[in-house]
């Protein structure tokens, strides 16, 4: 491992839409949709996983998520906005301003690449893929999470700047064009299936959610609790179905 961030020269700008990232980045420790998604990324670093080397994490705003995450070494942000790459600074991360699509990394240095809620706002989501896989080792891992199942987009999707939803077979095809192995996919956050396709059928058009608004602390304890009943059960089998799609993989 070396001892600064594995940076290569040519930091480029961002491809995200900074429209949401404040309330994003406001609530990417304390929800408990960022706390259990930090936990079930956290359950399959420490399964796939090299045990030592850089984690980078792609996309990762604020670094919220990335703080949480149980990782031995260190971690690197790398994030299109400035501001959200100066908040990762100031949680104590090594943060790099730079483009998904040509990361200001050098080849073959990260043991884990993780593109967390990111391809599904590109227009060619297998270009980043490879990108991941140029940087990550050959004995590393890639790990991606998307929104999933395409009757369940609405207006949040729009509000987010999301070019698509997301099943299995898809990101599994999407990972084998970009060169990668899938090692293992399943549906994740399968309990909120239920209240979001409600919530999506009744709210009207104009009424944008993005999902992350203050609950009350009986569902954010619920909520916790669900996830982690969840997490025992993805220990033995996948799901198929859930609001996301979480998926491993190593370069083939």
């Amino acid at each position: 491992m070396t001892a600064s961030p594995p940076l290569s020269s040519g930091a480029s700008a961002g491809v995200f839409d900074d429209a949401n990232a404040a309330q994003l980045a406001a609530a990417d420790t304390s929800h408990w949709w960022f706390r259990g998604k930090s936990a079930v990324v956290g359950a399959v670093l420490r399964r796939w996983a090299p045990p030592r080397g850089w984690l980078i994490d792609v996309g990762a705003g604020s670094g919220g998520v990335t703080s949480m995450l149980p990782w031995d070494s260190r971690r690197l942000v790398v994030e299109g906005s400035g501001p959200l790459v100066a908040s990762a600074g100031r949680r104590g991360l090594d943060a790099a301003q730079g483009d998904v699509l040509c990361l200001p990394v050098r080849d073959r240095v990260a043991a884990a690449v993780c593109l967390l809620d990111v391809i599904e706002h590109l227009h060619d989501p297998v270009a980043a893929l490879e990108e991941a896989g140029r940087v990550v080792a050959d004995d590393g891992i890639v790990v991606v999470s998307v929104p999933a199942h395409s009757w369940l987009w609405s207006e949040a999707d729009v509000a987010l700047g999301h070019h698509r939803r997301y099943d299995r077979r898809l990101l599994d095809a999407h990972l084998a064009a970009a060169g990668l192995e899938p090692l293992w996919t399943s549906h994740v956050f399968s309990w909120c299936v239920p209240p979001v396709w409600l919530a999506r059928k009744v709210r009207r058009p104009s009424e944008a959610e993005l999902g992350i608004s203050a609950t009350s602390p009986i569902v954010d304890r619920l909520a916790d609790l669900l996830n982690r009943g969840e997490r025992q059960v993805l220990g033995r089998a996948t799901l198929p179905i859930g609001t996301s799609v979480l998926a491993v993989a190593r370069v083939s």
